[in-house]
């Protein structure tokens, strides 16, 4: 049984997920940063255009002009049990190793933020912003709608069906029978077998890239 999900572990995930945002908050560079930015950027959160739906992260993922960054911000245990094929596993306080990578990103360059829900990854995001002002968004609902969604097979899971998702506390709420890190059904589903869901757009590119074919 998967005692990390159990209540008792719960004020131990959170002391570790609050770790985790007091990497930013006692960077008081960053953190007067981010304060600097949050005028202009704390609307895209208020009115959730930064929060992208699974179905557009699935689309980008499957989109060879777009320069895809996955990172995904959760505690190791969690990475190792299940995440999404490519994504980078990445702790918040190494951020600022990635500046000089962010930076240089190409204008055809999307850098998504992931965790179980949105707690971390929000926290996530308003660091990276301070840190280099990617073309960065999260994902809504985290890895826990995205398995809702696109779910796993019955094998892989302890519990099959969809997880009560709740209040955003950073928990992970499917619990896996193996750690298979990437090799999960649910890793990268194919785009054109999945059922369609609609959503709304929300990623905007620096340039648009012209795609090959068509006419002129």
């Amino acid at each position: 049984m998967n005692t990390r999900l159990q209540p008792e572990m719960l004020g131990a995930t959170v002391l570790l997920l609050a770790s985790a945002a007091l990497a930013f908050y006692g960077q008081p560079d960053l953190n007067q940063k981010w304060e600097y930015l949050a005028p202009k950027l704390e609307p895209g959160l208020q009115q959730r255009t930064v929060y992208i739906d699974p179905a557009e992260l699935l689309h980008l993922m499957n989109d060879d002009y777009i320069h895809l960054i996955i990172y995904d911000v959760r505690p190791e245990p969690d990475w190792n049990e299940f995440h999404l094929v490519d994504a980078e596993h990445i702790a918040t306080q190494d951020f600022a190793s990635q500046r000089d990578r962010l930076r240089s990103l190409p204008e055809n360059a999307v850098v998504v933020i992931v965790s179980n829900d949105e707690f971390l990854s929000t926290e996530a995001w308003k660091l990276l912003m301070a840190v280099a002002k990617p073309n960065a968004y999260i994902l809504e609902g985290g890895l826990n709608l995205w398995l809702n969604i696109y779910g796993v097979p019955t094998e892989e899971v302890a519990h099959h069906g969809k997880a009560s998702l709740g209040k955003p506390d950073g928990r992970m709420r499917h619990r896996f029978r193996l750690a298979l890190g990437d090799r999960h059904a649910a890793a990268r589903p194919d785009e054109n077998l999945v059922p369609q869901r609609e959503y709304t757009p929300r990623v905007k590119l620096l340039k648009k890239i012209a795609k090959a074919g068509g006419c002129g």
